[in-house]
């Protein structure tokens, strides 16, 4: 699989058109030279992009990544039946004749990358020329980044929009809230987007506020991780824990602090099912400060005698839970 160029009877001729170098050469990379000026002195071949790899010590992906620059240049364009070619548009804007551009048959064939199931250059190119939204978007994550994106920067975001189907509006809140934590990996961004499509995040007033969210949950698990001299990730079920504790119930750091200090002293240890049924107790009881929380457990259990209960935080219940969890 590879790129082939064809110009017809023009490949014995090693040319390069002038709006490379009156235009593009501020912004084209070395690798974007290499890979241009090897497709025009081998016009005419089927080059592998394996072989192209190895001779122009570029690993695949750059070699996508360096065809795409010169497509969103202008330079290449993509055709009706899914083809890579010349752009057809002279550098004064004058249109070259269907004709002539029959006649001459100048084109790359684009043949799917190995690395690239879904979403070509050429097909992110076009979207992003005939969008005006998606190439703000795009745009705007290069000013995040501070470089040119990446094609595998770039599919992610296609894979957002098209595949998670987020609107660009809901797309700029993820990435804004995925660079706010420094978690802007395609992987990670690819995870969330299809999270909040599943979700139904489809509205800006949606996205903000699942986003304000998880910046609250980080927050808290942060802090947390110091209060319980915690030095590893959480496991996902102890920051659904948290999640309960902190953004549910949205109890104060103080009281779960308390709720912690009381797990240690029961159990010897951090016991996050422990801790679960202490705040589940009081949430269910109506808590909401430290003055609504009893002096211990004992006036606890003794509350919910007098109102003829079973206290949940009868100690054999909690000292099983613990056996369980251990």
């Amino acid at each position: 699989m590879g790129f082939k160029i064809n110009l017809g009877v023009w490949n014995g001729i090693f040319c390069v058109p002038n709006d490379v170098a009156d235009n593009c050469l501020k912004l084209a990379g070395g690798n974007d030279l290499k890979v241009l000026l090897y497709l025009l002195r081998n016009s005419g071949r089927d080059e592998d992009v394996s072989d192209m790899a190895g001779k122009l010590l570029l690993d695949k992906e750059q070699i996508e990544e360096s065809v795409n620059f010169w497509v969103q240049r202008g330079i290449l364009e993509i055709s009706g039946t899914g083809e890579l070619i010349p752009s057809r548009t002279m550098a004064d804007g004058a249109s070259i004749s269907s004709e002539h551009s029959h006649r001459s048959s100048s084109h790359i064939r684009r043949i799917e990358l190995e690395k690239t199931p879904d979403f070509a250059p050429a097909e992110i190119a076009a979207t992003i020329k005939d969008e005006k939204e998606t190439e703000y978007l795009f745009k705007h994550c290069e000013a995040l980044y501070g470089r040119p994106l990446k094609h595998n920067e770039q599919r992610t975001l296609m894979l957002i929009l098209e595949d998670a189907c987020l609107s660009v509006e809901v797309a700029m809140i993820l990435i804004d809230y995925c660079f706010s934590v420094n978690k802007a990996t395609p992987a990670y961004m690819r995870t969330l987007a299809l999270d909040w499509a599943n979700s139904d995040i489809d509205t800006l007033e949606k996205a903000e506020l699942k986003a304000s969210e998880l910046k609250a949950m980080n927050d808290a698990v942060g802090r947390f991780k110091k209060m319980f001299e915690v030095s590893s990730a959480f496991s996902k079920q102890q920051r659904e824990y948290i999640e309960k504790w902190a953004i549910t119930y949205k109890f104060s750091d103080e009281m779960i602090n308390e709720a912690y200090q009381r797990t240690m002293d029961g159990t010897g240890k951090l016991t996050f099912k422990y801790m679960d049924k202490i705040l589940e107790n009081w949430h269910s009881k109506g808590i909401i400060s430290m003055e609504q929380i009893p002096s211990d457990n004992k006036s606890d259990k003794k509350s919910s005698s007098d109102k003829g209960e079973n206290s949940s935080l009868d100690l054999e219940k909690l000292q099983r839970l613990v056996t369980d969890e251990i």
